[in-house]
């Protein structure tokens, strides 16, 4: 056996091996850079799905706020509204009551001193006779 030959095919056994592993080694390379791209498209994907459920939830949030203020705005409209005829009712039925009244406290203290005069005289008449 020649050592010589023998470490030269030596030699060439290893950079075939060493050139085989280097291709494989691309290989497997490329199939992880393709697979990697297919995840980035499908994650870039995802995102833009994400991206138009959140700007699609924004509008309907947003819409939905203008309606809430939109009802508000029409209720207190309608509540003021009712309120000021509330207003003007009772304005115009308490008012005559009102005028009636202050008219009978004027005249309740002529008609206090009126109703008094006789216990006024029955006091003084007591008071005279309990003092005679």
């Amino acid at each position: 056996m020649d050592v010589n030959k023998t470490v030269t095919d030596a030699g060439y056994i290893a950079i075939g091996l060493g050139v085989m592993g280097v291709q494989q080694a691309q290989a497997r390379t490329k199939q992880l850079q393709d697979r990697l791209g297919e995840v980035a498209q499908c994650t870039a994907g995802k995102v833009r799905n994400l991206q138009g459920s959140v700007e699609s939830s924004g509008r309907t949030i947003e819409t939905k706020t203008r309606e809430a203020r939109e009802n508000a705005d029409q209720q207190i409209k309608a509540t003021v509204a009712k309120l000021q005829e509330f207003r003007t009712e009772v304005t115009n039925r308490v008012e005559p009551i009102v005028e009636q009244v202050q008219a009978r406290v004027a005249d309740l203290p002529e008609r206090v001193v009126q109703a008094m005069e006789p216990v006024t005289a029955r006091v003084r008449e007591r008071l005279g006779t309990a003092a005679a």
